[in-house]
């Protein structure tokens, strides 16, 4: 069976591999954008469906934290942020693509919480 962490590492090949063209790399941002997003919603109420792993909590409600503030400075400035190269930079690839890492990072953390449990 396919984990949440080998889907999103999936994700994230693809999107970097589409980043290699020149068309096609918000197809990949859109994908791994999608892919992260509803992986997010499934393990948190996976996660807060269990009385303890309070450290993943943390890090699942810093995920979200940063991914809605991101949508909604993204979608309230757009006509900005789409008109200047500096801010799309920021904006639609490193901050999508750093919560990216970071939502593997606590995949990771998760998956290894769950091998040290009997």
């Amino acid at each position: 069976m396919i984990s949440f962490k080998q889907f999103n590492l999936f994700a994230s090949v693809i999107c970097f591999l589409l980043y290699l063209t020149c068309y096609f790399r918000f197809i990949g941002q859109s994908f791994l954008t999608v892919t992260n997003v509803i992986s997010a919603i499934f393990l948190t109420i996976k996660i807060f469906s269990k009385p303890n792993n309070d450290d993943i909590k943390k890090e699942i409600k810093r995920y979200w934290l940063i991914t809605i503030l991101n949508f909604s400075i993204l979608f309230s400035f757009f006509q900005i942020i789409m008109w200047n190269d500096f801010l799309q930079v920021v904006f639609v690839t490193i901050i999508p693509n750093a919560t990216a890492f970071y939502f593997i990072r606590i995949l990771i953390k998760q998956e290894n919480i769950n091998n040290q449990q009997p």
